[in-house]
């Protein structure tokens, strides 16, 4: 891949003036693309080099023959006044997004972080990191990359970017010994957020029962039980309002994290009690815990008989509020007679 911001610019602007016609053809964009070459030098953009780039980074659509610019493409024309924010728009939605990031999260992923945070790689070496040397020609010339004397050095701009960041941790090397240290710590602050969500919930029934329901007694009842039966399938036992019998009748799986966003992870167990005790299940995640003061700003995020909420063997995610991913598969070997 040979290619430059200014022809990536110049392929958007013919794509563009050829709008006003209500059809963009393809082969009819590279004939205009040859026609410049003629007239302007053969530097001149290459026409199958700019539309995979734009194609594989989505700042257009070709479909059937045709070409579409898509809304990133449509910011960068109207940015192109500004070459540094059209560098950032293409970084930002096009390099490190989509498809093309197939291309240089991997070898963004091998660089090291020094004391400042950092990340570089030897200037030398740097080129098998990539798919090829024009690839890290145009990082350098989009301002991902910077050299620094020996070094090729990640843009400090970018150096917090989420999805750089959770690439690294997903992919960077790591001995064994290491993986086994942060899987122990890992497992130790997992613990401690769950014990820390469910005692938030346990207390946020219980006021929930005295003060809403006026229920003293189921107030009062309310128990955390994953402690002594840990397979039960949620957590604790709690009531939807007044109980003759005080048998409890909402059981609680409480999901915690130290984020703000809903994100969970689900076991086998755990969903089939879901689907045996449906509109008596609930699920209640506890986001932004602070570790520290084991408190959270925010009430619990309620999801009542979540088997038919989150479906989470359905494949159709069209209408669906919740996107499953499969993190591993159980594997077994049949047994032969």
């Amino acid at each position: 891949m040979a290619i430059e911001l200014e022809q990536i610019i110049k392929f958007l602007k013919i794509i563009k003036i050829r709008e006003a016609t209500g059809k963009i053809l393809s082969n009819e964009v590279k004939r205009e693309c040859e026609v410049k070459k003629i007239e302007e030098g053969l530097q001149f953009l290459n026409y199958k080099e700019n539309e995979d780039f734009c194609c594989e980074s989505e700042i257009i659509i070709k479909k059937n023959d045709m070409l579409m610019i898509t809304d990133i493409g449509e910011r960068i024309l109207q940015n192109i006044e500004s070459r540094e924010k059209v560098r950032q728009l293409i970084i930002e939605n096009c390099l490190i997004k989509n498809k093309f990031s197939n291309r240089i999260m991997p070898g963004l992923a091998q660089f090291h972080k020094d004391k400042d945070n950092v990340m570089w790689y030897e200037k030398k070496s740097v080129s098998k990191l990539f798919e090829s040397t024009e690839t890290l020609v145009f990082l350098n010339e989009i301002g991902l990359l910077k050299k620094e004397g020996s070094r090729i050095k990640l843009n400090p701009i970018y150096a917090k970017n989420e999805a750089i960041l959770q690439y690294r941790k997903a992919k960077r090397k790591i001995s064994q010994k290491k993986l086994e240290e942060n899987l122990a710590k890992e497992a130790e602050i997992k613990k401690k957020v769950g014990s820390i969500a469910e005692k938030i919930v346990v207390n946020f029934e219980k006021i929930r029962l005295r003060d809403e329901e006026q229920c003293l007694e189921e107030s009062n009842s309310v128990e955390q039980i994953s402690q002594d039966w840990a397979n039960k399938g949620y957590d604790i036992e709690s009531f939807d309002s007044k109980s003759e019998n005080l048998i409890p009748d909402r059981f609680i799986e409480v999901k915690g994290s130290t984020g703000k966003n809903f994100s969970i992870f689900w076991s086998q167990n755990e969903i089939e009690v879901a689907k045996e005790l449906g509109t008596r299940y609930w699920i209640y995640f506890i986001s932004e815990i602070d570790l520290e003061q084991e408190t959270t700003p925010n009430p619990p995020e309620m999801i009542q008989n979540p088997f038919y909420e989150i479906d989470p063997f359905g494949k159709d995610s069209s209408n669906a509020r919740f996107i499953k991913k499969p993190e591993s598969i159980h594997v077994t070997k049949k047994q032969e007679n």
